[in-house]
């Protein structure tokens, strides 16, 4: 995951996420993601690069969204990929992970 910069319009950093996100990333991904949930505000995510995603993958950003909706800030998707929407759809998550499929 990489820092493309601050977002003007929502004054959160948008990270960039890899082409791969399956259980073996799952660990450093939680690391990350809970660093940035500490520090407060809204994460958004550029995943437009993503390939492939597992369940277990979805599942941590669930619990992301989650503990962000917790603490009052917000996951926010800045852009997506045909791998994320379809997945997640699968999964019935896109209302829980608040990603519609025209992203």
């Amino acid at each position: 995951m990489t820092e493309a910069g601050q977002n003007n319009d929502s004054n959160c950093d948008v990270l960039e996420l890899p082409e791969e996100l399956t259980i073996a990333r799952v660990t450093e991904f939680y690391r990350q993601f809970m660093s940035r949930v500490k520090q407060g505000g809204d994460i958004a995510i550029d995943g437009a690069a993503v390939t492939r995603i597992d369940a277990a993958f979805i599942q941590l950003l669930y619990l992301v969204q989650r503990s962000l909706a917790d603490a009052g800030s917000r996951l926010l998707w800045k852009a997506s990929s045909p791998a994320i929407t379809s997945s997640v759809e699968l999964l019935g998550m896109s209302d829980r992970l608040e990603l519609s499929g025209d992203k």
